[in-house]
């Protein structure tokens, strides 16, 4: 039977179609407290897993490992509390869109990156011109599936949001954007465009984690695993395009009002005072609620060496919270958490992990780890193996965005062609 429904599954139609679909995660399409609804395209992911022949490689083996403990985790967890169901599913999607793409990426459509590039570019230059119309038209589509519409428009210091709740989101349909521009840019000379288009975005965007996320990512690309080494080799030519590239995201983002300019001040402000780090925290309180709680997620397993169970540290936080009773009590997001008891999830994939499955999550992160420290002479890989350690671990990625698994599906598919940007 199995062969038989294969006969009907086209691979690179539903490859391409759970792309497109990865830019849309944060509609709104089931009434439920989760931010990315990535559904349809978890149970695509699914059909091609099952569908097709998956190649595990060493690495592999450790995401087998990591899905098999959290699957027996979570059945003795459901057996006996009926709780988690939902958390297990968000813990899923990642891995099974990274088997999904994995030496698969060839098959993706340039017409379709360049179609989603469009999109952005366009709405983009609709709520940053206010374009009457249209203009009012995505007013009212936010307002009805994006959750917390009011960052439309942005504000004197954030920009706009793309297809978001919130400017920074933007930063990972701007680096696979990105990337997959310069994988496929042999195929066409209008790609640049499409790229200097999407930095004029980013800009616009006015969002530090954009920023932050897009930068890590050009600079390894460009200058490799030891830039300062690099760039006595490098042509003068890249040079050049580097150095413009640098010096128009300074003068646009530390120059004008925006979130970039805001933490540059702030950091500049606090670091060389006494207590400054503190002060920082508090200070800065939007971006280092990332850090405090996800550090808490790591330090958790101090606490609960076995995990707070799937989908329960959202829930215990208070309790690694309460050895730092001055960030509790002076940090608005963790005071106001407190005292209306709101649970509040870790900001990366593997800090949430730590803290609910505590030991158990080993597995997943030695996969990560085998991944970032794998040998590579691509440009394109090893700009990714910089960038894909803070969106899944330390910084911020929400635990079911599909977007840095595949990331991590090219820089672990063996495929990519000899055509690509920088091969040597």
């Amino acid at each position: 039977m199995k062969k038989h429904l294969k006969y009907y599954i086209n691979e690179k139609v539903i490859l391409n179609t759970i792309f497109v679909l990865c830019f849309f995660i944060y509609l709104k399409k089931l009434p439920i407290g989760v931010e990315t609804q990535p559904f349809i395209l978890f149970f695509l992911g699914l059909v091609l897993v099952f569908f097709n022949k998956i190649k595990l490689a060493f690495l592999d083996q450790f995401l087998v490992l990591h899905l098999i403990i959290l699957t027996v985790y979570f059945t003795i967890q459901f057996i006996l509390y009926q709780t988690g169901l939902i958390a297990f599913f968000t813990y899923l999607v990642g891995p099974v869109i990274y088997f999904s793409f994995k030496n698969k990426i060839h098959l993706l459509s340039l017409k379709k990156v360049k179609y989603i590039s469009l999109l952005f570019i366009v709405l983009a230059s609709v709520i940053f011109f206010k374009i009457p119309l249209l203009y009012d038209f995505i007013k009212w589509f936010y307002s009805l599936f994006i959750p917390r519409p009011g960052w439309i428009d942005g504000d004197s210091i954030r920009g706009f949001s793309l297809i978001a709740p919130e400017p920074s989101y933007f930063a990972f349909p701007a680096v696979l954007l990105l990337v997959l521009l310069d994988l496929f840019q042999y195929k066409s000379k209008s790609v640049k465009w499409y790229k200097i288009a999407l930095l004029i975005v980013i800009i616009l965007s006015k969002s530090a984690l954009v920023f932050l996320y897009v930068f890590i990512y050009i600079f390894f690309f460009y200058l490799g695993n030891k830039p300062f080494e690099m760039l006595k080799k490098i042509s003068q030519q890249k040079i050049i395009i580097f150095s413009s590239i640098f010096l128009v995201l300074i003068i646009a983002l530390f120059f004008i009002d925006s979130r970039v300019s805001q933490v540059f001040n702030n950091v500049t402000d606090y670091f060389y005072k006494e207590d400054g780090f503190k002060k920082l925290l508090l200070a800065e309180q939007s971006g280092s609620t990332r850090f405090i709680i996800n550090y808490f997620g790591f330090t958790s397993i101090e606490f609960a060496p076995f995990g707070w169970g799937i989908g329960e540290f959202q829930n215990n936080f208070k309790i690694i919270g309460n050895q730092f009773p001055e960030i509790m009590s002076k940090h608005w997001i963790f005071k106001t958490a407190v005292l209306y008891n709101t649970p509040l999830k870790a900001q990366t994939y593997f800090a949430n992990l730590a803290g609910d499955l505590g030991i158990f999550s080993i597995a997943g992160f030695i996969f990560v780890f085998l991944s970032i420290f794998k040998n590579t002479g691509n440009n394109i890989k090893r700009g990714l193996q910089w960038l894909v350690p803070i969106m899944l671990i330390l910084v911020q990625g929400q635990i079911s965005n599909p977007i840095p698994w595949i990331l991590l599906a090219i820089i672990n598919s063996n495929n990519l062609r000899k055509e690509l940007v920088g091969k040597r």
